[in-house]
């Protein structure tokens, strides 16, 4: 692709061009126009006198006239002596012929018995139009020369803000995520340096979110190494086999916790900044039967009575893995916060139109005061045994977000419970 000095200099170096040749060939049709009225002039002001006034220098060796005028019988006036002999054409007035390989334009008119023919060859006018056009025509292409340089002068000159750009970019670090002066570039410039603004503070928001998370992983993959490792010394300083097993018990328990924190961190980092993939159509209530069948053996353990409820099927347009990532980790969110013995339904419905999957316990619920803050990552609310590492809705709002989905928090039956919403957009 050609850059933009290029083509503004072709494109207006080609205007120019083009004007000029087509303000040329304007001139020279209208002196040739001017040429021949005025030779036609000539032609017939020649005929006339040849009656009366027969003289060798009638002719005009530089004009390339050629004077002939015949008798009442036809025959040559021996007066006239023409280097080029044309035939008697008889013809009254203005005419175009042909004859020695040559165009001609011809004057003849009949006076006092005698037949007079003057002609001159079509290409000495043209000649002549055309030395009339360089002279008058001189002067135009000294100017469009001259413009042309300044041309290639102020395009330079323009483009000189947008080069001071492209070096105060290209000068900065990957630190260096300060806005650049819109004020300082013209107006045409200012879209690209505001777009340029937005894009590095996108850019630094996503290093801070990073550098966030990094220090946040870092952090809660301590703790439960540490655990491990103590869990360990405990394993090895056991004085019985009853106390080995439980401390074995333990140390699978808190590797099992490692684990999952691990999976999640992998998900989140998958999830956050990944882009949707092809949409397909997506039958909710088998999804959530699924989501079932997957989570029935955790259900059974703690004697909770996880059910589906579908009034009708529900088709969502959606990437099926990001969905049943999302719903997983509803589920076990909701079957590790609520009590033994409890109840988690699973519901799919349409809502004005809207397709929505929702997830309903009667657990402890969560208070009003931390729901703004239960999508952050690492944020578990005070008073929960239940062990977890606080990113599950955080994967949950991702994958909504990718999907243009909306999460509604509220409480479930009695106001007991937490019940989560999620509103796909209508088809």
């Amino acid at each position: 692709m050609s850059t933009i000095r290029r083509q503004l200099l072709l494109g207006l170096l080609g205007a120019t061009l083009f004007c000029t040749l087509g303000a040329g060939a304007s001139l020279y049709r209208s002196l040739l126009n001017e040429t021949n009225e005025l030779a036609d002039l000539q032609l017939r002001q020649l005929a006339a006198t040849l009656p009366h006034e027969f003289a060798p220098a009638a002719e005009d060796p530089e004009e390339e006239f050629v004077l002939q005028a015949w008798d009442e019988a036809g025959k040559p006036l021996p007066q006239l002596s023409a280097a080029t002999q044309l035939p008697r054409y008889a013809v009254q007035g203005y005419s175009r012929v042909s004859a020695y390989g040559q165009h001609w334009r011809l004057y003849g008119e009949t006076r006092h018995g005698r037949y007079v023919q003057v002609a001159q060859p079509t290409s000495a006018r043209y000649h002549l139009a055309a030395q009339m056009a360089l002279r008058a025509g001189a002067p135009l292409l000294v100017f469009a020369l001259l413009l042309a340089v300044l041309m290639v002068a102020v395009v330079g000159r323009a483009l000189r803000p947008l080069n001071r750009l492209a070096q105060a970019v290209a000068g900065r670090s990957a630190d260096t995520l300060t806005p650049l002066a819109a004020e300082q570039v013209p107006p045409e410039m200012r879209p690209v340096v505001e777009a340029l603004n937005s894009l590095m503070q996108k850019f630094e928001e996503a290093l801070t979110a990073q550098r966030t998370f990094v220090a946040d992983a870092a952090h809660e993959l301590r703790s439960p190494l540490t655990a491990l490792k103590l869990q360990l010394q405990l394993v090895e300083r056991a004085g019985s086999d009853e106390a080995r097993r439980a401390a074995l018990g333990k140390l699978h328990e808190r590797l099992d916790r490692g684990t999952h924190l691990v999976q999640q961190l992998l998900s989140l980092a998958r999830h956050e900044n990944a882009q949707v993939a092809a949409l397909r159509p997506v039958d909710l209530g088998l999804l959530l039967e699924s989501a079932v069948a997957d989570h029935s053996a955790l259900a059974d353990s703690r004697a909770i009575d996880l059910g589906v409820e579908t009034p009708a099927q529900v088709v969502v347009a959606a990437d099926p893995d990001g969905l049943r990532v999302l719903l997983n980790n509803l589920v076990d969110n909701a079957l590790r916060y609520t009590q033994q013995g409890g109840r988690v339904d699973l519901q799919s419905a349409y809502e004005n139109g809207r397709p929505l999957l929702r997830v309903r316990d009667n657990g402890p619920g969560v208070p009003e005061q931390y729901r703004a803050r239960l999508f952050d990552r690492f944020f578990r609310p005070d008073g929960n045994d239940a062990w977890g590492c606080g990113l599950g809705l955080s994967i949950v709002r991702n994958i909504a977000d990718h999907h243009r989905a909306e999460i509604r928090l509220s409480d479930a039956e009695a106001g007991r419970g937490l019940c989560v919403t999620v509103v796909f957009p209508a088809a």
